[in-house]
């Protein structure tokens, strides 16, 4: 049974033997597995293919148990049964996942939470930790209150797009109904997230486009914006972003035009608000990022799967649904800005899927303890085509900015387009071009910037 395990991994950890005069060594394990989704440790195994069996497995069962028992608080729930292998004896200790999450090792003059990465047990870094105290207690941090009263912030984008996506107007009793405040006027966070005037500083949305397939220094970078306020303002500010940066090709068939866009808005749509509403907001240092690419579009959510399920990297079924932040799930489900529960990421895939008619997957998910990633490949991309533009001789608009670089080396971006017009994103583009091409140079950094044209 053993050898068809392979190796060890987020399941499971092999220990050749008992450690009883050092037990964190396993014990962090027994954390990890509680404040996750479970695991198995198997002492008496060094690898599928070296397994040296435990000598005394009742002794060693007593003493596994007085070490779980005394260390991890508050105890877990957790199985121990001996297996033979050939020869030997194994001890399977099977932890499933907790309910009073977080579960601690506490001996040795510590205290620490542990989670499982890969496949190691890691100190729980604090934006997670606040989450397994919430879990234990049977709260989400969207439903928790703040000393926000409701009477200070106004609610117009919440009122107006509720109306639009339900011609049902959002009445004052639905602030307590949906979870957005409770009876005694304060905010909860959820509510606070969707007001107007947000003042949550760490739930912006970053988004970027940039100049071809990785990011190699600010000249890559085409435009980019960062988006604050309502969670609903920063939906509708990146849905625009990426129309506004992403094309459609088109072409006559049968006497009729037929449009080839570079991604299903839809599934852009659902990946944004996946993005929004699972994102963990207990983690300070980390935004939502939407990355457009030449080849694809990444958009990148603090904190992995609530439910700490294993997501593979390509979905095409219907997951079993668990929410990090269900006031904000169900109010962006009734205004049908989510599909149906569960089907999200199926969606994603399949309506991407459409665009390519090849029969294959354009669509990878990555998910670590800390981040959810969505990869979405472009439907018009063509390996090449990138470096045929750049390095195509000088556009009309490359020659105008050039011509006024020879007259003025000092030029600002804001002064190249008041001179030809051309906006300063586009000038942006083009300037990387001419760099990547050989036609221009730069001396000196920011204000001191001087432009070298190369004849």
């Amino acid at each position: 049974m053993l050898k068809e395990l392979i190796s060890e991994c987020t399941d499971y950890d092999f220990k050749s033997n008992l450690e009883s005069e050092k037990p964190r060594s396993w014990l962090k394990s027994v954390s990890a597995f509680a404040n996750g989704t479970g695991g198995t440790l198997f002492f008496g195994v060094k690898s599928p293919d070296d397994i040296p069996g435990i000598a005394e497995p009742q002794v060693a069962s007593d003493r596994i148990s007085e070490l779980v028992n005394e260390r991890i608080s508050p105890k877990p729930i957790y199985s121990l049964r001996p297996i033979r292998e050939g020869n030997a004896v194994v001890l399977a200790l099977f932890v499933p996942p907790g309910r009073s999450t977080p579960y601690y090792y506490r001996a040795d003059g510590v205290c620490v939470a542990y989670i499982r990465s890969g496949n190691e047990s890691v100190e729980c870094p604090p934006h997670i930790l606040n989450e397994l105290v919430l879990k234990g207690e049977g709260k989400t941090y969207d439903l928790v209150a703040t000393g926000y009263r409701k009477s200070d912030y106004s609610f117009s984008i919440l009122q107006s797009m509720f109306y639009e996506r339900t011609m049902t107007r959002f009445k004052e009793n639905d602030f307590v109904s949906f979870g957005l405040a409770d009876q005694d006027g304060m905010l909860t966070n959820a509510g606070l997230l969707l007001a107007d005037s947000n003042p949550i500083r760490h739930c912006r949305l970053f988004a970027t486009q940039w100049n071809g397939t990785n990011k190699v220094g600010e000249e890559e970078v085409l435009d980019d914006r960062e988006f604050s306020g309502s969670l609903l303002k920063q939906y509708n500010e990146a849905l625009s972003f990426f129309r506004t940066h992403t094309r459609s090709r088109w072409h006559k068939e049968a006497g009729e035009t037929v449009y080839e866009p570079d991604y299903d808005e839809e599934a852009i749509a659902e990946a944004l608000v996946n993005g929004i509403i699972h994102r963990d907001y207990n983690n300070p240092g980390a935004e939502v990022c939407l990355n457009i690419y030449a080849d694809r579009i990444e958009i990148t959510s603090p904190g992995g799967m609530f439910s700490g399920e294993k997501v593979p990297e390509h979905v095409d079924y219907e997951m079993e649904s668990m929410r990090r932040n269900p006031v904000i799930a169900d109010l962006f489900w009734r205004m049908r800005l989510m599909n149906r529960r569960g089907s999200g990421l199926e969606n994603i895939t399949e309506k991407t899927n459409r665009l390519f008619h090849d029969g294959k997957n354009h669509v990878i998910y990555s998910v670590s303890p800390s981040f959810f990633r969505v990869r979405i490949d472009n439907a018009n991309y063509e390996a090449g085509e990138e470096q045929a533009e750049k390095t195509a001789l000088p556009t009309d608009r490359a020659t105008a900015i050039l011509s006024i670089m020879r007259v003025n080396p000092r030029a600002t971006m804001q002064e190249l387009s008041a001179e030809t017009g051309i906006p300063e994103r586009t000038i942006s583009r083009e300037i990387a071009l001419l760099k990547e091409n050989g036609r221009l140079k730069v001396k000196g950094k920011t204000s001191a910037k001087t432009w070298v044209v190369v004849d």
